[in-house]
């Protein structure tokens, strides 16, 4: 309660952190419905500007943002087919269909609601929750660090990807990516190959933006010559009809639930959690046969899941400093920027940073809802924007953003080349979030570890005395174990069958 308190005091006692608010949600929903122009890419691009702010306006917009980002994603999946968003790809499969048979205002409407009510329960997730377990974090010693940063690493290498071997050749480049530097425990130089600027590691924002928007641009790039077709909506209501809205309630809640959990979990993010939604809502529908077909439950299903994600995530970036997905990997940046180090200890020397992050989340979900539908028509003017014009500003924004942090072109080399080794490992098949994620867990992997090993002088044998430590061990080896023999139970029963 304190932490809300402080928080609604140091967002409402600040003018600037209200507008901060009302134009992150805004930015946000546009770099949502913008095919290619992702959450992580909005956050991305404006941890820079947020440097001259206090810590409160930085976290203010940057969740605004994150929160519109996810959002936003609904509207071009739901009118022309295509995610704006890869976390809305289930929402084209009855969203799209429903607008195409005359009802695109409706499938909006239900779609924005749907969004509501999942950020709104995860929100009080978020409030109720993260206090309690930055509590029982505070137990936590190196191995306990160990084992859940393992986890995370298990699960998005598993969940991410396809082909578990990719998955983990994306790990293994984050976890090289986050070795440059000064090794923290022995003062070692790692990988500088006797280049000074290197001493201090690759700089996270220009790392990001290469991974995201450089590659991104690269990608779109090659479709420049399409001609982009025009998309229009007619009147919006700001209630879903309440007859389209009929069994709507199970999906709600399982997507609340599944959205929240797999949020907490560290890592894994949206797309798992809107997969399992779906699938569990149309077997548990009166009308599965429905889904796909322009079905309001699907829509539901998809929408209140993928936005329930981003509320249990901020819960283990702002009890433990592990991101829950990619977006909150990014938001670890925006609180480094003004030296916050995300974990339990923030509750105790920054609660108003923390009551701050809670509640313009909370807050940042209503504006979401009232602008997504009251600006409909001027979101879907962004999405006709042609990207000749669009691509070059964002180009623009990542160089001077990544120069204004330290003045060193330096690092718009690290921006280029991490652009550039995005954009191939793409075109191979990895995915970034293995990446990215390698590059945030790894080195707390191998920081916690260790210590923990110096600890126990060496001794292994010491994390059986930690059970957290040790269940948490037996899930990421599960986690990686598993898909290997479902693969080999697979293959033989294809085999059987031939």
């Amino acid at each position: 309660m304190e932490a809300m308190i402080v928080g609604f005091q140091a967002i409402f006692g600040d003018p600037f952190s209200i507008a901060l608010l009302f134009f992150g949600v805004f930015m946000g929903i546009v770099f949502g419905c913008i095919p290619g122009l992702t959450a992580v890419l909005g956050v991305t691009l404006m941890i820079p500007f947020t440097y001259t702010m206090t810590p409160v306006q930085g976290l203010t917009l940057l969740v605004a943002i994150y929160v519109g980002g996810i959002s936003g994603g609904l509207i071009t999946a739901t009118l022309i087919n295509i995610p704006g968003t890869p976390s809305s790809i289930f929402t084209c499969y009855d969203g799209y269909p429903m607008a195409k048979s005359g009802k695109p205002g409706t499938a909006l409407s239900i779609g924005v609601f749907a969004s509501l009510i999942g950020g709104t329960v995860s929100a009080l997730a978020l409030f109720f929750l993260a206090p309690q377990l930055s509590k029982v974090s505070l137990i936590f010693g190196n191995w306990e660090y160990f084992a859940v940063a393992l986890v995370g690493l298990a699960v998005v290498i598993t969940m991410a990807s396809n082909d578990l071997l990719k998955g983990l050749v994306g790990a293994l480049i984050g976890i090289v990516l986050g070795s440059f530097g000064i090794d923290s425990i022995s003062g070692v130089q790692r990988l500088t190959f006797g280049n000074w600027q290197l001493m201090n590691g690759l700089n996270s924002t220009a790392l990001m933006m290469g991974l995201f928007a450089i590659s991104e641009i690269l990608h779109q790039c090659r479709d420049l010559s399409k001609e982009k077709k025009k998309i229009e909506v007619g009147k919006m209501s700001f209630l879903p009809p309440v007859k389209e809205m009929e069994g709507c309630m199970v999906p709600i809640v399982l997507g609340c639930l599944i959205g929240t959990g797999i949020g907490i979990l560290p890592g894994i993010g949206q797309n798992a959690s809107t997969l399992i939604t779906y699938n569990q809502s149309k077997k548990m529908s009166k009308h599965p046969e429905r889904f796909g077909h322009g079905s309001p439950e699907g829509i539901c299903a998809s929408e209140s899941s993928n936005n329930a994600v981003n509320g249990g995530a901020l819960i283990p970036l702002i009890t433990l400093g592990i991101p829950g997905d990619l977006v909150t990997a990014a938001l670890i940046g925006g609180l480094m920027i003004h030296g916050l180090q995300p974990g339990p200890l923030l509750f105790t020397s920054d609660l108003d940073v923390v009551g701050a992050v809670m509640v313009s989340y909370f807050l940042a979900n209503i504006v979401m809802y009232v602008m997504e539908l009251g600006l409909m028509k001027v979101f879907v003017r962004a999405v006709n924007i042609p990207f000749s014009y669009l691509f070059p500003a964002i180009l623009m924004f990542c160089v001077l953003g990544t120069f204004a942090l330290n003045n060193r072109t330096f690092d718009l080399w690290i921006l280029i080349v991490c652009g550039i080794l995005a954009y191939i490992l793409t075109e191979l098949g990895v995915d970034m979030a293995p990446v990215i994620l390698g590059y945030i867990l790894g080195p707390l992997v191998e920081k916690y570890f260790r210590m923990a090993m110096t600890a126990e002088l060496g001794n292994f044998g010491g994390i059986l005395q930690r059970p957290i430590a040790v269940v948490c061990l037996i899930v990421a080896i599960l986690f990686l174990v598993l898909p290997l023999f479902s693969k080999k139970l697979r293959d033989r029963k294809n085999a059987l069958n031939i």
